[in-house]
């Protein structure tokens, strides 16, 4: 089909397009000197939200496209990554990271800030618990945070540590992690665990006495690496509930 026909029909959805690099674009502040890569010619679309998976494309960005980011929030996971960039050049809306050539995986920009700013409290866990609900149903880290791509399944110290944007907790696992607070005075035995804090399970057959933690969402669910990453209520068969706590002080998070 003629590429003009092709074109007309796209604008005719209300898809604006941009598929040649280098597209003039208006002057606009903001952080650029990154592009468009990797869609295998296909284009990257520019959505109108970065949190839903039918939000419209107003726009779509061929490889090589240059592009002006002025913020940044965790939203939709793609292939592991959860970083959406609002741009405001060459078209306005959300791009995801992992269709760009940024620097780092998974992350802001370099002084990118966060949309909306962050809230004055609790935006380490805010943004835990961000990634974490990103990647429920996910098996598999996908390289995140450089993290080799293995099964989440037996790895819940690291998938906490995910959360808080360390590649691995620290920890050799998750009782050694849970010993380590009790002994700093951390652990909290009583209360519904607020959102965020690390949720801590006695060792035990069923986790080969390595202990479990999980993330809470902080209304009584509970976000867990297992085959899938999934939500959970409290109870963890066969091992024992022994407390909570907020992520290690040293976790600067996401």
């Amino acid at each position: 089909m003629h590429h003009r026909k092709v074109r007309a029909i796209l604008l005719a959805l209300g898809v604006t397009v941009a598929l040649l690099a280098g597209t003039a674009a208006p002057a606009a502040a903001g952080i650029s000197g990154y592009s468009v890569t990797g869609t295998g010619g296909v284009g990257l679309q520019v959505r109108t939200s970065p949190y839903d998976a039918g939000a419209s494309a107003v726009a779509v960005l061929g490889d090589g496209t240059p592009f002006v980011a002025e913020c940044a929030v965790r939203g939709r996971n793609i292939s592991g990554n959860t970083v959406w960039h609002q741009i405001s050049s060459p078209a306005v809306g959300w791009i995801s990271d992992y269709y760009t050539n940024t620097p780092g995986f998974n992350q802001y920009l370099p002084g990118e800030p966060e949309c909306g700013g962050p809230p004055p409290t609790g935006t380490r866990e805010d943004r835990a618990l961000a990634w974490a609900r990103s990647v429920i149903g996910q098996a598999y880290t996908n390289g995140d945070l450089g993290d080799s791509n293995h099964a989440w399944d037996g790895w819940c110290d690291n998938f906490v540590g995910h959360a808080y944007g360390r590649a691995a907790s620290g920890y050799a696992s998750a009782i050694v992690h849970y010993n380590s607070l009790y002994n700093r005075g951390l652990i909290h035995t009583t209360g519904t665990p607020p959102a965020g804090a690390l949720v801590f399970f006695n060792s035990a057959p069923i986790n080969g006495y390595f202990g479990h933690v999980m993330l809470s969402e902080g209304n009584g669910n509970y976000i867990t690496s297992a085959p899938t990453v999934r939500r959970v209520n409290l109870s963890w068969p066969g091992a024992p509930y022994i407390g909570w706590s907020y992520a290690d002080p040293e976790w600067a998070g996401r």
